[in-house]
């Protein structure tokens, strides 16, 4: 290289570091972020090894997400008693035949579905009961969106959805999206009985504009909203909210609201036509938000509602964010159970949902169960233990009258409302109380904010919950699948649990896609993978229709279910069979001693197993 070409080179080189420089001290703070962000990364990976069997994808949620977004803008006409709206709903591309929307009303108040455009073109449709069907116009678009023209009626009466004494209990008013299983095929929207509303629902985001009267407070779904006056004497009311369940309002002239804050994340709007009771609300808000906190961790909604509504009403409901109960329950006191109820279901029917005509045990059990809590932290243990007294009393009627009912029974399928509580309120609660003696406190709030963690914006039902104990114990559980199956006459029993173990290959710790696990007291090891870390090869004998494994010298031959392996021509009794676990062949841990003559040690405290690889001495253990 020249003389000259080397001093230009020195001169780029100096430029270069002078304007990196400047450009780092410039970019500093975008810099620093992304540098937080790798550091936060690698602790999280830090993390996750320290729980190396918590690593299991969620179970799929009943509810296939299409990712819906409405966007909605309604007028409540007063003097009608109707709401007439338009609304747009966005969604993923199905890719069915057909499209569907389901149509929550009552059979004696219908709703109105004018008309559905989809770009500007009208679509036919046709409507049943409680669903609207027309064909799939989006050809091969991924997503695509429906405009919907409606009118409903509100009922002039004291029903779940309905008007009395001018408060306005606005739940399910407007048409939803139908919702399909993980296979892609739509469910049949269940009709609505007596005693609940077995809907099925899709999770989305709203952009809702409501206008009203003006004077009229509403409290939400997703908190008081942005409003604004318009003529007339009305106003306009904005709503954006996200990952909601549905989208319901509460409102009246005559209500007084107040906003809480009851955690760093977290306003409660309280309504009620009286200010003393709003008083008596916030007081048990107070105890119970932060007690439901602890035990599922932070709600993951920025606002949430507490709505009375007026007397001889629905006695109390839970919809999206939204807990409403009826002024009577001021007398005996009866708020200080249902209202914790209510409040409890923003978690469970919320923020993690079921399918409520089939699993509704999971979240009425759940948010039963909750009312103990709440009772045992504001009152003491004595108040919580009289509850569960009760629940135990209504499991023994249950016995006796219902004996051949479950927990997993259909909502139409009760003989009676008496069989529906018992069964989901009373024995759902039992199925929960049982777990948590069982396992402990500490493991048992675990287990609950890791459903929490896994599920929010899911519909799930008993095998989430396994999953989700398992994780938190660190095996394989069955607990939920087996007793929500069971006879009313079946008691609540132990968990059935195959503990994980952490395998040690010549001293390093490696954690298998399948863990290794301990089953009727023994230690199974998955052949392939941890057979292959190990030098050994693992393959099909087409000629002898059994495994063939081979390493270390040996030659060995095995099939699942059978106790004797052959090493090297010669028959060997391991003293447990060979076994599949989710479809890998797992070996108890004998094998890798007696067969293939490798050392072996299980710690069953520390739940790890050991294994150094060896040159084998001499023939396979006899």
């Amino acid at each position: 290289m020249k003389k000259l070409q080397k001093t230009s080179l020195l001169v780029c080189v100096t430029i270069l570091v002078l304007f990196g420089s400047a450009g780092i001290v410039v970019y500093w703070p975008a810099l620093s972020t992304i540098l937080a962000m790798a550091v936060n990364s690698a602790t999280e990976t830090t993390q996750t090894g320290a729980d190396p069997f918590s690593y299991d994808p969620p179970v799929p949620s009943y509810v296939k997400d299409l990712h819906p977004k409405y966007t909605i803008q309604a007028e409540l006409h007063t003097s009608d008693a109707k709401i007439a709206g338009k609304m747009t709903v966005e969604f993923d591309n199905p890719k069915t035949k057909d499209l569907r929307l389901y149509v929550y009303d009552y059979l004696w108040n219908r709703m109105t579905v004018k008309s559905i455009r989809y770009k500007d073109k009208p679509l036919t449709f046709e409507r049943d009961t409680s669903m609207v069907t027309m064909a799939n116009p989006f050809g091969s678009e991924v997503r695509g969106a429906i405009s919907i023209e409606f009118e409903n009626p509100v009922p002039r009466r004291g029903t779940r959805y309905g008007v009395k004494d001018d408060i306005w209990t606005l739940t399910t008013w407007y048409p939803m999206l139908g919702a399909q299983n993980q296979q892609g095929k739509w469910y049949d929207p269940p009709l609505r009985i007596d005693y609940g509303d077995p809907f099925v629902y899709h999770y989305a985001d709203y952009d809702v504009s409501f206008i009203s009267p003006q004077g009229y407070n509403w409290v939400s779904s997703w908190g008081r909203g942005v409003s604004s006056p318009l003529d007339g004497s009305r106003q306009q009311v904005r709503y954006q909210g996200n990952k909601l369940l549905n989208f319901a309002l509460v409102g009246s002239p005559l209500y007084h609201v107040e906003t809480v804050k009851l955690g760093p994340n977290l306003s409660v709007d309280i309504a009620s036509v009286d200010k003393g009771n709003i008083e008596r609300i916030k007081t048990i808000a107070q105890s119970v938000f932060p007690t439901y906190a602890d035990w599922y961790g932070e709600l993951p909604y920025p606002h949430v509602s507490i709505a009375e509504t007026s007397t001889g009403t629905t006695y109390a409901m839970e919809y999206a964010n939204l807990a409403i109960f009826k002024r009577d329950m001021h007398q005996r006191n009866l708020i200080d159970h249902w209202l914790p109820h209510e409040i409890a279901h923003l978690w469970w029917y919320n923020s993690v949902a079921t399918l409520e005509s089939s699993h509704g045990w999971l979240d009425e059990g759940l948010v039963e169960s909750s009312v103990s809590l709440y009772l045992q932290n504001r009152y003491g243990n004595q108040s919580a233990s009289a509850l569960l007294d009760e629940y135990a009393r209504d499991g023994q009627h249950l016995r006796e009258r219902y004996p051949a009912g479950k927990l997993e029974k259909p909502l139409q399928h009760f003989a009676t409302e008496e069989e529906f509580h018992w069964t989901w309120y009373s024995r759902g609660a039992l199925l929960f109380d049982n777990l948590r003696r069982q396992i402990g406190d500490d493991a048992y709030k675990r287990f609950l904010h890791r459903v929490q963690q896994n599920y929010h914006g899911s519909v799930i039902g008993a095998e989430h919950l396994d999953q989700a104990l398992g994780q938190t114990l660190r095996g394989e559980a069955v607990y939920f699948r087996t007793y929500t199956q069971t006879l009313n006459t079946t008691a609540f029993g132990p968990v059935q649990f195959e503990p994980y173990v952490t395998t040690i290959i010549n001293g390093m710790s490696y954690y298998s896609a399948i863990p290794a696990r301990v089953t009727n007291q023994t230690a199974y090891i998955p052949l392939r993978e941890i057979g292959e870390r190990m030098g050994l090869t693992v393959e099909w004998s087409k000629e002898k229709q059994m495994i063939k494994v081979k390493g270390n010298g040996r030659e060995v031959y095995l099939k699942e279910g059978d106790p004797l392996v052959v090493v090297d021509g010669k028959k060997l009794d391991l003293g447990k069979p060979v076994l599949s676990v989710k479809e890998r062949t797992m070996v108890p841990m004998a094998f890798f001693r007696q067969a293939v003559g490798f050392d072996t040690e299980y710690d069953a405290q520390e739940r790890t197993v050991k294994i150094v690889t060896r040159k084998a001495t001499g023939k396979a253990e006899e």
